[in-house]
């Protein structure tokens, strides 16, 4: 009697130390944090089939093909908070420092071109309420999600599933006397949450974890219209976005997100590495745009400083991921040239800080 008490209090134990867990709103990204991320796009992994039964990802082979390191910052602190009045997280940066969490937005293949995304977390998850270009065609343009798109539906654990539908409209060469051209965006999508365990990946081991399977159904239009009436529209391309998101709680952002065709052969995997608090977006910067250009780099790179920005008595100091000071300056004037001293290809982070204690901080990624 004894003996099957002690295994059921066994099977017991394990069956609570690998409880299905639940990820809600305080899971998701959080202001002032920025997220590292890797990329391999070669990967060999196992996704493993959907499940009730507890399973465990081994993705400890993974291998970094390039890194990415979005920060979120306060909507309300923009220039744009009564554009977007839903939103309450932004980021913003050239296209390619963002991860692979944009859902079907126009971010992937746009590389170095800045410019703000503005999403909404509250109790229903992760949403994209739009975004905004600095330059290039759409440059300018305050692109609206109706109806929005959502990324992550909280709260979610086994079992739970989400159906969802997106929009946004480009408008292109618009002139009230002729006809107008509009790009037209369409996403239809389910999430949902299919199997769960622990995994494994370069970035670490999460012991609880559930995976959110994502399907989507994207489609690209045109549409020319002259005032209100649509005169003639054509389907440009039609994709099928398969993705697995692996949540764990606390982390706040994906600890891995697998990018799948349609015949759920695995194209390439994102693995989160790292969090680093109040690296922020700094608003008061933002006011007159600090520029570092280019960024990426591989010799030497131009931090231009705002004017409004006292550099009387200002240092420049640069860091490694690791946190150790590789270059320390005085400034004089509002651009510094930060030089390449044979440093290691990575991400590396400045720190501006002047006699009045103000700071201005940002990101910058060397390569080979």
């Amino acid at each position: 009697m004894k003996k099957i008490f002690a295994l059921l209090t066994l099977v017991f134990g394990i069956s609570y130390l690998n409880a299905q867990i639940t990820i809600t709103v305080a899971d998701l990204p959080q202001i002032g944090d920025t997220y590292f991320t890797s990329t391999d796009t070669t990967p060999t992994i196992s996704l493993g089939a959907p499940s009730a039964s507890f399973q465990s990802w081994n993705f400890s082979a993974l291998t970094q093909d390039y890194p990415s390191f979005p920060t979120y910052g306060n909507t309300a602190s923009t220039a744009f908070a009564s554009v977007y009045p839903t939103s309450n997280i932004y980021t913003y940066g050239p296209a390619a420092m963002f991860s692979s969490l944009y859902g079907s937005t126009a971010v992937a293949g746009q590389g170095m071109s800045q410019g703000h995304m503005f999403w909404r977390t509250d109790n229903s998850g992760l949403w994209i309420e739009g975004f905004r270009a600095d330059s290039g065609t759409f440059g300018g343009m305050n692109i609206h999600e109706n109806p929005t798109e959502l990324l992550i539906g909280t709260p979610t654990t086994y079992g739970t599933s989400f159906n969802n539908s997106g929009k946004y409209i480009l408008p292109m060469n618009q002139n009230v006397s002729n006809q107008d051209t509009f790009y037209v965006n369409r996403v239809s999508k389910t999430l949902t949450t299919d199997a769960w365990g622990s995994i494994t990946t370069p970035g670490g081991t999460y012991p609880n974890v559930i995976r959110i399977h994502e399907y989507d159904w994207k489609v690209d239009s045109a549409y020319i219209k002259v005032g209100t009436v649509t005169v003639f529209s054509m389907e440009i391309s039609r994709d099928t976005l398969n993705n697995y998101i692996f949540m764990a709680n606390g982390v706040h952002y994906p600890v891995c997100i697998v990018h799948a065709n349609k015949n759920n052969v695995v194209k390439s995997v994102e693995y989160y590495t790292l969090t680093i608090h109040n690296l922020g977006i700094n608003e008061q910067a933002l006011a007159d745009d600090v520029m570092a250009y280019p960024n990426p780099f591989t010799t030497s790179c131009t931090i231009q400083i705002p004017k409004s920005y006292s550099v009387s008595n200002a240092s420049l100091q640069l860091f490694e991921i690791t946190g150790k000071q590789v270059y320390a300056c005085s400034l004089k004037s509002n651009l510094v040239d930060v030089k390449n001293e044979n440093y290691t290809a990575g991400l590396y982070f400045y720190i501006i800080r002047n006699a009045e204690g103000k700071e201005l901080k940002g990101k910058l990624l060397l390569e080979n």
